[in-house]
Order: structure tokens, then C-alpha cells, then sequence
């Protein structure tokens, strides 16, 4: 029994089975790779499983479409690849490739049956959007097509069809899919159902439809096999026809569902034409458990909520004050598939956090590419094919440059692999970037904590700090192979002005974290930078240097011209909002946020245009930085151009960064293995510096 997290930790039946902790996946539907074209679960997929299987996670609930896809279904690159339960023909690779793997962990599987917008009545009929009218709530998602009674039927029938295929393959549940804007939950919101019928008006007969499948498999499926339903109590949408569900009608249509059969109540918020910010780091960990609170005053199944749980601390609060009964959760399974058997045994440091970065959802969801890239775990898509890490055929000495994202996950990876490893930071401590983008996304933090114990964790691993290294070094260590993750080079700007007093540019920062004082024309400045170099040597953490810089309003004043409109410019623009600073972005490119992920972007720059001490500028050029501000040029949507001012007491130039090639162009001849990785390579974000290093060291 967990002593930190004591219900977390905890067991928990439901129906004919029991949980071994609190914590379950929600669905997904990882790509292209997990399954094959014509439907059918791979190699990759089990491995995927059975990871997450081994760590423990109480049961892994995975999406399955319960209809065959023709060849033109299956290449359309945004209709996402799913393995399919539509026949007994489909058993063999469902039991192979999905049970297997997880009751070979004593673990349990959950099937969900697709059916969010699409569905293929038939063969012959192509795979397209339903639901109970045509009422759409985006443009862009047009084209709903009104559901005949004859349909509903037909649909039911599938889908009970689709529950025996799967039982029959071994699954332990079923998940019946009535949210996130689905077929059955547009039914239910008075927004998108103007039915006159028996499955329209009344809250019972909105939520008719739900009903009916959940009895269909109740009764095809027999007593004691678990149901769970996930469903939307709270769906935050509208339209002319009325508004979307309420908690009133929610905590009505709770109590019908489990008189239907549900066994589980497994709540997701919002729907996915919601344009309220639901899985992004603006949203605190286990916010959304208000709702499963709400929901549990009436129900007497258990009661699980998904979204925003990541920090296992919180989700252990959130069930202690019982507003939840059971975590449900994805992205806190792709970063560490090992975290509730870490949770179990009270390993609190060696926990791989989710860093809410919303790469997983960017790629999948907004993009229909393959689950490749997490933030934090580089062991996804193609790297699951072989095991986390390969022993190597012959040691060798590896001298990994740089302590980033890139350089940990090599340094760990290839002395896991068997080889004797040293790893060069030219600074005063490990964290690359991330030390400094701590400050301003404090998610990131996490994953410097994580980063730094796992160096601690392998000893073998030989550390040279304050060690810069250039081509001499490594020709006297005389490695065998070197990967050089030290970083992309600064972009800054070529304008007058530019080495002005009141500039800041965005390596300041991490010249000062590095060791190195910064040298501006300001005798205040200086003697500033030198004061905080000085007390960072001896004390840092990204929360005391974000305590600081609001307290002090020093290095970043309270009027800013922010000249970069990417992430960094952004990440530095949400600072300046939350602390109350009037910050100007100012940016050539079309947008704001143009590099910013998908999930983050629209609720970042909405936040921005509602902030009274924000503005922004795009197709913007600066010209010159005078010690009032900054001119620029901004071009309209019809190129006319106008000269613009604005006024700033700091200047921060957040351009990012650009490759950073030297140093592995002056170790050729040197060594014959070398690997550019990271930001040195091609500047990215996150995600593609954790999976390069770890790439890199699988390869020595």
C-alpha cells in the first residue's frame, strides 16, 4: 500500500472486475504504425500496450472502430487509423496484438467503440459525419447528416455487433462513447438536436440514444462484463437551436445511464469544437474534478474524470476529498508509462511527468499524424520496435556534449546500453534551455527535476561541469563516438540600436544560469547581472528566478516591446500578462504564435486580445530601438505600410535560435562517429530534442 498516495494507490471493483489502482487510460488512436492500413493492430501497438501494461496502469481503455474501412477510408490521413471489431475475422489480431499483451501483465483492456463524429452505415456507403440534425457548431465541421430512425437502428446493431467481437477477443470491458461532441452526445445537447421524435425534446428523449446502446450491450454482453460510458456532463457549446448540456440536465441523465447498464462513469469536458481552453497548462491539474464532484452526488457507480491530471500529488488530493473515485488520463501515460507502478511504490522523484507541452494532441488530433513525439518520453512510434534500450554489441567510450534535453536522454540511453559515457556542460549545472524556459512555463520544471535525478540516479555517468569543449578536448579524450547537443546559436537583430541600454536579449538569461555575466551599456545593469550571476551560482531554482524577476521588475521592466512573436516571445508575453506588465509582440510573420502547438495557440492569443495590458503586432519589421522603444514598419492585409511606434522601457528580443553546426564540422577526422542532435541540428521544440538524443545513443 502506497503511503503517499494512499487511495491512488488503491484497489477498486468494478462489476466483475477490479482495478489494482485508481488510474486508467482514456482512448486513443495512436496512427499509422500501430495499425496497419486495412485495420489491423501491429507489433508496434502490443509493444505500446504492454509497456504501459507492466507499469501497471489499472486498465488501458483503446478505441476501436466497429466497421470495415475501404482503401480509400484508410489512406485519408485525417480519418485516423484504428484497429477494427467488425467481424470474427478480426479476433485473431485483437486478441494477438491488444489482449495478449496486457494479460500478460495481469493488466485489463477496455474497448471503446468508435463513433465521435463518423460513422459507415455500410459497405457501400462512405464513412462520413451524423448525428441527430445537421446542426454544426464550427463552418469548418459542416456537413452532419440528420439520422433516420431506420439509421439509429442500424447503428445500435452495429455497434452491439462490434461488443461481441470484441468480448469474444478477451477484452474486460467495453467503453460506450457518448461525449466530446459524438453522435450520442449531440443528441443529448439541445444545441445540435432539434428532433421532434422520440429522440428529441425532453432530456429523456435526448438522451434515449445513449440509453438504448448501453441496454443493447448490457444485454448482448451478459451481467457481469463492465461498462463504461464517457460522457460530456459539461460540453461548453451553443448554437441557434439552444444550448449545449447543463449540469442540471447532467446530473438527470447520470442516474439513466447506470439504470441502462454503465458500470463506470468516465467524464471528459467540453466538446471538440469547444473553444474553451480544457487540456492545456492554463487549466490547473485535476481542475476539471469539479465536475465529477458534482456528478457524484447522484450516482452510485464509481465516478472517473479525464483531463488535465498529471501531477500525481493532486490527483491523490482530488480523490482524498472525494470529488473523483477514479483518475482517467492519457497524456500522464505517454510521458511514463511506469507512473502508477511508481505511484504504488512511493517513487515520487523517479516520476517522468507529463510537461503539459500538447504534443501528443498537436500531432494526433489536430495533424492525423502518428503518436511520435512526447515531450518527455523519447520511446514512441518507430522506437517502440525495439526495446527502451538495446544493449550495444561492442562498449564504447561516448562523450555526449551538452546537458539539454538532447545530451540527458543520450547520456542516459547510451550508458543503459552498456557504454561508458562522460557528458560535458559548459555551465555550472545541467538543463540546457530548459533551465531558462523553466522561468517562464513552469511545467517545464518538472522536467528539469526529472532530468537532473535521473543523471543522479546513474552514477556511471561521468559529469564535467563548467567544461566548455571545442575540438581539442575531444581529441584529447579520444572518444569513439561524440554527440554534441549544446544548443542552437541566438538570433538576434541587425538594426540601430540593438546594443542599446535597455535591451535585453533572450541569451542573457541563460548566459547568467551558465555562470557568465552579461555586459550591457548600463552601469545599473551591469552591476545587476553581476549581483544575480553571483547569487545564482549559489542558489537557483526556475521558481526562485520567476519570484525574483516579478518581484523586482528587473531584468524585464513593466512596459516591454517583445520583438519575436514565436514561442519564446510568447512564453515571455504570458509571463508579462500574469504579472500585470503592458508588453508589446511585435513579429514579421503573419501571426503571432506561428510555432506554437495547435492545442496551446488559439487560447494563447485569445487570452492575449481579451488582456488590457497586451498588444500584438504581426507583418511587423523593426527598424530601430531607441532608448524610448522601438520603430517598426507594420504592412496591412492590402500592403500598405505605416510607421509605428512603440513605447518600452524594455527591449527583449526573443527570436529563438538557428543551427549551431561548428563544433561537429571541427571534429571531423577526429572521430569517426558523431551526431548532431537537438537544437545544434535544427532548432525544434521539446519533443524532437528528448527523441534526438535518445535516437542518437540507440544508434552508437
Amino acid at each position: 500500500m502506497s503511503k503517499e498516495y494512499p487511495i491512488l494507490g488503491s484497489p477498486l471493483k468494478v462489476n466483475g472486475v477490479t482495478l489494482k489502482n485508481r488510474m486508467i487510460t482514456t482512448s486513443m488512436s495512436p496512427g499509422l504504425g500501430y495499425v496497419t492500413p486495412d485495420n489491423r493492430p501491429t507489433q508496434r501497438l502490443a509493444n505500446y500496450l504492454e509497456e504501459r501494461a507492466a507499469g501497471q496502469t489499472a486498465m488501458i481503455i483503446q478505441t476501436i472502430v466497429p466497421w470495415k474501412r475501404n482503401e480509400l477510408e484508410a489512406s485519408n490521413p485525417m480519418i485516423h487509423a484504428l484497429p477494427s471489431c467488425y467481424d470474427e475475422t478480426c479476433i485473431p489480431d485483437l486478441k494477438k496484438y491488444m489482449v495478449d499483451p496486457v494479460h500478460k501483465h495481469d493488466g485489463l483492456i477496455c474497448a471503446q467503440l468508435y463513433c465521435v463524429h463518423d460513422w459507415k452505415p455500410s459497405d457501400e456507403l462512405p464513412e462520413s459525419a451524423y448525428g441527430p440534425s445537421d446542426i454544426a457548431i464550427l463552418k469548418f465541421m459542416s456537413g452532419f447528416k440528420a439520422m433516420t430512425i431506420e439509421q439509429i437502428h442500424d447503428f445500435q446493431k452495429q455497434y452491439i455487433n462490434g461488443a461481441r467481437v470484441i468480448k469474444e477477443a478477451g477484452f474486460d470491458a467495453i467503453e460506450v462513447m457518448a461525449g466530446v461532441g459524438g453522435i450520442m452526445s449531440r443528441f443529448m445537447a439541445k444545441a445540435t438536436n432539434n428532433r421532434t421524435d422520440e429522440y428529441g425534446g425532453s432530456i429523456e428523449n435526448r438522451a434515449r440514444f445513449a440509453c438504448e446502446v448501453i441496454a443493447g450491450v448490457r444485454e448482448a454482453l451478459g451481467p457481469d462484463f463492465p461498462i463504461v460510458v464517457r460522457w460530456s456532463p459539461i460540453d461548453f457549446i451553443k448554437s441557434p437551436a439552444g444550448e449545449g448540456l447543463s449540469m442540471e440536465e447532467a446530473l438527470q441523465i447520470a442516474p439513466m445511464l447506470e439504470e441502462a447498464g454503465a458500470d463506470l462513469h468516465d467524464l471528459a469536458v467540453g466538446w471538440h469544437e469547444t473553444s474553451e481552453p480544457l487540456t492545456t497548462k492554463v487549466i490547473e491539474d485535476c481542475h476539471w474534478t469539479w465536475i465529477s464532484q458534482k456528478i457524484k452526488t447522484v450516482a452510485k457507480k464509481p465516478v472517473a474524470q479525464g483531463y488535465r491530471n498529471t501531477d500525481p500529488t493532486a490527483m491523490e488530493q482530488a480523490l482524498q476529498a472525494d470529488k473523483v473515485d477514479v483518475i482517467a488520463g492519457l497524456r500522464y501515460s505517454i510521458a511514463d508509462p511506469d507512473l502508477p507502478r511508481k505511484v504504488m511504490e512511493d517513487r515520487t522523484c523517479d516520476m517522468r511527468k507529463c510537461i503539459v507541452c500538447c504534443r501528443c494532441l498537436d500531432d494526433v488530433v489536430s495533424q492525423g499524424k502518428p503518436m511520435n513525439y512526447c515531450g518527455v518520453n523519447p520511446h514512441l512510434g518507430a522506437e517502440l520496435d525495439h526495446e527502451m534500450y538495446p544493449k550495444a554489441e561492442k562498449k564504447k567510450r561516448v562523450m555526449v556534449v551538452g546537458s539539454g534535453p538532447a545530451g540527458i536522454n543520450a547520456a542516459v540511453c547510451a550508458v543503459e546500453r552498456g557504454h561508458e559515457v562522460d557528458l560535458y556542460e559548459a555551465g555550472p549545472r545541467l538543463g540546457g534551455c530548459v533551465k531558462m524556459s523553466s522561468i517562464f512555463s513552469p511545467y517545464h520544471e518538472r522536467y528539469l527535476d526529472y532530468m537532473n535525478n535521473l543523471v543522479k540516479s546513474h552514477p556511471e555517468i561521468k559529469v564535467h561541469l563548467k567544461t566548455p569543449v571545442d575540438a581539442s578536448v575531444v581529441k584529447a579524450a579520444k572518444p569513439d563516438a561524440v554527440i554534441v547537443a549544446i544548443g542552437g546559436d541566438v538570433m538576434t537583430l541587425d538594426v540601430p540600436g540593438v546594443d542599446n541600454a535597455n535591451v535585453l536579449q533572450s541569451h542573457d538569461l541563460l548566459e547568467m544560469l551558465n555562470g557568465n555575466t552579461p555586459h550591457t551599456k548600463s552601469a545599473f545593469n551591469n552591476f545587476m547581472w553581476w549581483g544575480a550571476t553571483n547569487v545564482v551560482k549559489m542558489h537557483y531554482t526556475p521558481s526562485f528566478a520567476r519570484w525574483a524577476t516579478t518581484a523586482m521588475n528587473w531584468p524585464v521592466s513593466r512596459e516591454v516591446a517583445i520583438i519575436g512573436g514565436g514561442l519564446p516571445g510568447c512564453e515571455l508575453g504570458h509571463l508579462c500578462m500574469e504579472t500585470g506588465r503592458r508588453a508589446t509582440i511585435i513579429e514579421e510573420k503573419k501571426k503571432i504564435g506561428y510555432d506554437v502547438g495547435g492545442s496551446d495557440r488559439f487560447g494563447l492569443i485569445n487570452g492575449f486580445k481579451k488582456a488590457e495590458n497586451i498588444e500584438m503586432h504581426a507583418l511587423t519589421k523593426v527598424t530601430e530601438i531607441t532608448d524610448k522603444g522601438v520603430k517598426a514598419v507594420q504592412t496591412d492585409k492590402e500592403g500598405n505600410q505605416t510607421e509605428i511606434f512603440v513605447p518600452a522601457k524594455t527591449v527583449a528580443i526573443t527570436l529563438g535560435f538557428k543551427p549551431n553546426h561548428a563544433l561537429a564540422e571541427s571534429l571531423k577526422g577526429i572521430c569517426d562517429e558523431v551526431y548532431l542532435v537537438g537544437d545544434a541540428d535544427e532548432p525544434h521544440r521539446i519533443a524532437d530534442a528528448t527523441k534526438a538524443g535518445y535516437v542518437a545513443a540507440c544508434a552508437i
